[in-house]
């Protein structure tokens, strides 16, 4: 009988001890649930983007994002975005502009561009007869990227003049 007692009680000692490293293993793992990725900023959008047409080129211009009096913190880099058609294209109004992506500039390093200032400046090569839009996103290290710039549209006439588009 007491060989029976000493079994049964080596079951109820295991089984305890089973069930009490269950019970730690569910409750010192904390909150169940899906990871959650670290908060992305978003940078503040180019506001200020503008064209000029000076003979076969355009010049782009737009202020880098301030916070306060400094720099916004953390921008990695500008795209630079690029819609180009013959003038005789008709357009659709209302529909979104096909943009295609033109160049990344980097604040450390902006080439094609140039910093001046807090002011990105670029020249692009256009055409006679052609339509032009630009946009412009800025990025931010930690995978925010801000709302669209605004858009800046031109013709470009036979003779280089230019005639804007409204928007």
């Amino acid at each position: 009988m007491n060989l029976i007692r000493r079994k049964r009680r080596r079951q109820d000692r295991f089984l305890f001890l089973v069930f009490a490293g269950f019970l730690i293993l569910c409750l010192a793992c904390g909150k169940k649930a899906p990871p959650v990725a670290p908060r992305a900023t978003v940078p503040p959008a180019v506001k200020d983007l503008k064209a000029e047409v000076i003979g076969d080129k355009v010049r782009l211009t737009w202020s880098v994002p301030k916070k306060g009096n400094t720099l916004f913190d953390g921008l990695e880099h500008f795209r630079v975005y690029k819609y180009e058609s013959h003038s005789s294209v008709e357009t659709c109004p209302g529909c979104p502009i096909p943009f295609k992506h033109l160049f990344d500039v980097k604040l450390d390093d902006p080439k094609p561009a140039r910093l001046e200032g807090n002011r990105m400046i670029y020249y692009d090569g256009i055409k006679a007869d052609h339509r032009y839009a630009y946009k412009v996103v800025v990025y931010h290290k930690s995978g925010g990227v801000s709302d669209d710039s605004n858009i800046v549209q031109f013709v470009v006439k036979s003779n280089l003049g230019t005639s804007p588009q409204p928007q």
